[in-house]
């Protein structure tokens, strides 16, 4: 299977340069669940497991992944997309809503790849991103090979179940004996950087504490991912924490954070995938 190279779209807290040491993180399992899976960064470099499950309650992501999943569609999306001008009319005709799928993951493909900053996938409104200065790929090369990816993608998303439901119901559904949950929410206010918000479905401080006290009560194991908290810290306190430092979008890519991960204890260390009986 050919294996997808780069990012799905640019994504606002997207883990495609982690997910190499997400995945070195990962113990033994049978079933893969993300609550959370925005751009599925991860699931796309992970290696399969017997069960896979992708959940985001942003509804044009799900689109994208269910339009991607599917041969037919995917097709004409790449069709479409290889057809699609790097042009400020057509960014500002992506914000308008469309119920068809393919031309909505259109949409949503042009404001992530030409919204000026890594949230055009995920936001109410951004500007129109204008690269022609860059001494590396203009953000036109970089559009140019959107629709050559799309089958990788595809590919990989086959025997995935796409969910668009809330994150805390999907933890539960999906509590199984060898179920390895990475859990990536929207960052912490209190952790950002950038002060507005990054999507069209925030959690506040109360729903985060809920998230970590559902997690608590998983019997399975947990792998979080966020910036340094002290609330994490303090609820997650017998979790296992690592860190590592992180490349992100603000500044074109100059910036670095501390990425953080969470390990529920019963999260033994990395061995990948467990041999399906």
């Amino acid at each position: 299977m050919i294996a997808p190279t780069r990012p799905i779209m640019r994504y606002h807290g997207g883990k495609w340069r982690l997910a190499d040491w997400i995945i070195a993180q990962f113990p033994q399992h049978k079933v893969y669940v993300e609550p959370f899976g925005g751009a599925a960064s991860v699931l796309m470099k992970k290696p399969r497991s017997h069960g896979e499950v992708y959940n985001d309650l942003d509804g044009d992501m799900v689109n994208v992944m269910r339009v991607l999943k599917d041969s037919t569609t995917r097709e004409a999306l790449a069709e479409v997309l290889a057809f699609t001008p790097y042009a400020r009319e057509e960014f500002d005709i992506a914000w308008e809503i469309t119920d068809e799928p393919v031309e909505r993951a259109r949409r949503t493909f042009i404001r992530a790849e030409m919204g000026f900053g890594s949230a055009g996938a995920t936001k109410g409104t951004t500007g129109f991103r204008i690269d022609s200065k860059r001494n590396y790929g203009t953000a036109m090369q970089v559009w140019s090979q959107v629709p050559d990816g799309l089958r990788a993608f595809g590919l990989r998303l086959q025997g995935v179940l796409i969910e668009n439901r809330p994150a805390l119901q999907v933890l539960r559904d999906h509590d199984t004996p060898h179920t390895l949950f990475y859990v990536d929410p929207p960052y912490v206010h209190g952790t950002r950087k950038m002060a507005s918000a990054c999507y069209r479905h925030e959690m506040d401080d109360k729903q985060h504490v809920a998230l970590l006290d559902a997690l608590l009560e998983l019997d399975r194991m947990v792998i979080l991912s966020g910036y340094p908290h002290q609330a994490y810290d303090e609820r997650l306190a017998g979790w296992r924490r690592v860190e590592s430092k992180a490349q992100i979008a603000a500044n074109r890519g100059s910036g670095a954070r501390t990425e953080v991960l969470w390990l529920s204890p019963n999260v033994p260390h990395a061995d990948l995938l467990m041999e399906v009986a």
